[in-house]
């Protein structure tokens, strides 16, 4: 297998460069990072959880392979108010290529373009939305997802719940997704030379997995290469109707390359990854819609390329402290291919092909920009002030291509579904982190200038033309300036207990494709004659006010968070939205508007006690339970926000052993069931999946100080349940009975993985 063979040469590099170093020096032995609940993503400054005014969800690598992660719903599986939205392959025989898989993520019900996901401080693709036929933000099938990633690459995954926008800029609406890949000191904790060997298995999707790499390190140099890839099929149900038959490959490399001396620090990145998808949409052939009846397949292709090089300068008694500077270039491709095909059909001894539709769509997103960010601390009698200040200036270039070659329709070779667009960003930003006593008070603001260049292709504008629609006119230049102030509040009741409060205000920019968009839906039951979407280039950028005050505290027996949170939208930029006019065959127009308010709110609770606090002969044993509930309305229907999850907790028992050489968890899931549904904003009503309880049992052994076996069985007692966020997303095309039985998650399932370090 080619995953098997490239691991094996990858493998056979890093023993070759643990074998060449030179011993380490004594001098130059490093201790392993301390990181244990400290939270980055937050303030854009490591600091410790308690002093950390927010909810912020946090998991390393280790944690990654305890819990048997291997995609980006299994990072987000046991935090009550997160998931990952899933887009099953279409029951619909026009829209096979709806089964885009994870679209991104969901963070106390906002997700999609809302969220900003960034991989070491670089900012990913967006969510792309026009080539599906329900567009719709909260019930939609979605179109081009955003997972470009393996997780074995992750060191650490941190997720800022609430607006972010202050430090983050546009995207960050509803929340900041923040991944950091591993790095030549995760490899080199006791030493010059270093590396990691890795095979897992997972039976859910019968995928097997391998990661391999090595880090030396040489007088002021150090470097790393890391391989991951998999190898699998499609994720079982719990239902009668099997799912639709998957096979995935995909392969990750990422290469660093250190330069440390004095007080200079340098750091080159190469990482690659891409990722390729068969499927065959049987649900399609044999749905209520069955286009094409004979087959319908479809091919996916996700890949990504970056190259990014790090200063990091810490000059002593400077005038900073320290100044982190980032430069680099991305670029990411979402394509599918798809081949569909009817029946023969013989009539009086001749046989009549039957149709046959061949198409390919493809996204494509580039990025090249630079990051730098400034420290300073100040004492001043009595009165610290931690100084920070940033600029990030980005340009991106974003188009599409769509051909499809049909025996049932004209040959459409250049249909793109919005404008080749270019993307400028510049965001300056700062804040004061002020600790007079027991108060801290953090003021920040950032100022976003954000400018989008359409530049119509002839295939666009031939489109546009082709609507024949006089008063729809080519998309003209966006501009926007726009501030994005926060403020947070903490005070220390204790030295061990913190009470706080914050307020933020957000953006979301609406993206080149919104602003640009063109659709064609054709004639179907709910629309006998058709309708067209058609852009909109007076758009205006989304806006939130977001609250929330809290209580944390920890000690010795363990810890404990609450939080309330409050968040009103504005301006809710929503997708195919009906002008009330028609076109002159009578199709429908549609297009994209700026019409929605909406408010989330709820809370979320969690503790975690450590048994050894009541019973020194119980050291290792911990308990805890983590439980959160939204409500979303949207205030201009008067309706419920259909993206937000029902309420969800979360409880484990576990067990470390003293010398961490073996340990247990016993994890409990309970999901309400789903009340709040808003039918309107989808092809026919929404199933509503019913209360459900899960259980899980991981386990992990070390029986040497270089041997790691963790295991793994999800759902014990074979509960069947369904994900909303997943089952919401393919209403309108996954026809009947798909929804409510090959959307339903595993049945009882296991995972093991082997890690060897040298």
């Amino acid at each position: 297998m080619r995953i098997a063979i490239t691991a094996c040469g990858l493998a056979a590099l890093a023993v070759a460069a643990a074998a060449d170093a030179p011993p380490a020096a004594p001098q130059e032995e490093r201790a392993p990072k301390e990181l244990d609940d400290m939270v980055v993503v937050a303030t854009r400054t490591e600091k410790d959880w308690l002093d950390t005014a927010g909810t912020v969800a946090r998991l390393d690598s280790g944690e990654m392979v305890k819990r048997g992660v291997e995609d980006l719903g299994g990072l987000v599986k046991y935090d009550p108010l997160l998931s990952g939205p899933f887009d099953f392959a279409s029951g619909d025989g026009a829209f096979a290529y709806g089964g885009s898989g994870y679209s991104g993520f969901n963070i106390r019900g906002v997700e999609g373009n809302r969220i900003a996901v960034e991989l070491d401080g670089i900012r990913q693709p967006p969510q792309y939305v026009s080539t599906s036929f329900d567009m719709g933000a909260e019930s939609g099938s979605g179109g081009s997802g955003r997972d470009y990633f393996d997780p074995a690459m992750f060191d650490l995954v941190e997720v800022m719940k609430g607006g972010g926008s202050a430090l983050y800029g546009s995207d960050a609406l509803g929340g900041v997704v923040s991944m950091k890949t591993l790095g030549p000191d995760d490899l080199l904790a006791k030493g010059n030379a270093g590396g990691l060997l890795r095979t897992q298995y997972f039976s859910a999707n019968e995928s097997l997995a391998v990661q391999a790499g090595g880090a030396i390190r040489r007088g002021d140099f150090e470097a790393m290469l890391l391989y991951a890839g998999r190898e699998g099929h499609e994720t079982v149900n719990n239902g009668t109707l099997p799912p639709n038959p998957v096979d995935f490959t995909s392969g990750a490399v990422l290469g660093k390359l250190g330069y440390r001396r004095g007080e200079n620090a340098l750091l080159l990145t190469l990482e690659s990854y891409e990722r390729n998808t068969g499927s065959n949409a049987r649900s399609a052939v044999i749905s209520d819609f069955p286009v094409f009846n004979r087959n319908v397949l479809n091919a996916q292709l996700m890949t990504r390329q970056r190259v990014g090089l790090e200063w990091d300068y810490e000059p002593a008694g400077g005038w900073i402290d320290r100044l982190e500077t980032h430069a680099y270039w991305q670029g990411s491709v979402s394509g599918s291919d798809n081949r569909s095909r009817s029946k023969d059909v013989t009539i009086g001894g001749v046989t009549i092909p039957g149709r046959l539709r061949s198409q390919s769509i493809r996204f494509d997103t580039g990025l090249l920009g630079l990051t730098s960010i400034a420290r300073k601390e100040i004492q001043s009698g009595g009165v610290t002030h931690g100084l920070l200040a940033g600029i990030d200036v980005s340009h991106e270039d974003s188009e599409n291509t769509f051909v499809r070659l049909d025996t049932g329709m004209p040959w459409e070779r250049d249909k793109v579904s919005f404008a080749p667009s270019t993307t400028l960003r510049l965001g300056l930003f700062a804040q004061d982190e002020i600790a007079v006593g027991r108060w801290t008070v953090t003021p920040g603001l950032r100022v976003d200038s954000t400018a989008i260049r359409p530049e119509p292709s002839p295939g666009y504008l031939a489109r546009l033309a082709a609507l024949d629609l006089h008063e729809v006119d080519p998309p003209t230049d966006y501009d926007n300036a726009t501030p994005s102030p926060r403020l947070d509040v903490s005070f220390k009741t204790t030295d061990r207990t913190r009470l706080y409060a914050a307020w933020s205000h957000g953006i979301r920019n609406p993206t080149a494709e919104e602003l640009s968009m063109i659709f064609e839906h054709p004639a179907s039951g709910g629309s006998p004659v058709g309708s067209i979407t058609v852009p909109n280039p007076s758009l205006q950028e989304e806006t939130s006010e977001a609250f929330k005050a809290g209580f944390k505290g920890e000690s010795d027996a363990g810890k404990i968070g609450v939080e309330g949170f409050y968040t009103f939208y504005r301006n809710y930029i929503e997708n195919g939205v009906r002008t009330g006019r028609q076109d002159d065959e009578g199709r429908d127009i549609l297009t994209t508007l700026n019409r929605g308010e909406a408010e989330i709110y709820g809370f979320e609770a969690s503790t975690e006690w450590q048994a050894r606090s009541w019973n020194p002969a119980l050291d290792g044993w911990s308990l805890g339970v983590s439980t959160g509930k939204a409500i979303g309305i949207n205030r201009t229907d008067d309706t419920w926000l259909n993206s937000v999850e029902p309420w969800k907790t979360v409880g484990w028992l576990g067990y470390d052993a003293p010398d961490q050489r073996h340990g247990v968890r016993l994890t409990a899931v309970h999901s309400a069931a789903v009340t709040h549904v808003d039918d309107s904003t989808s092809q026919g009503r929404f199933f509503r999946p019913p209360a459900w309880t899960t259980l899980d049992l991981s386990a992990y052994w070390k029986p040497t100080e270089t041997l790691t076996v963790n295991a793994g069985v999800n759902n014990l007692f074979d509960e069947k349940y369904w994900s909303w966020s997943s089952v919401r997303r393919g209403n309108g095309h996954l026809g009947g009975s798909a929804t409510d039985d090959r959307s339903t998650a595993p049945g009882t399932n296991f995972h093991i993985s082997i890690t060897r370090t040298f």
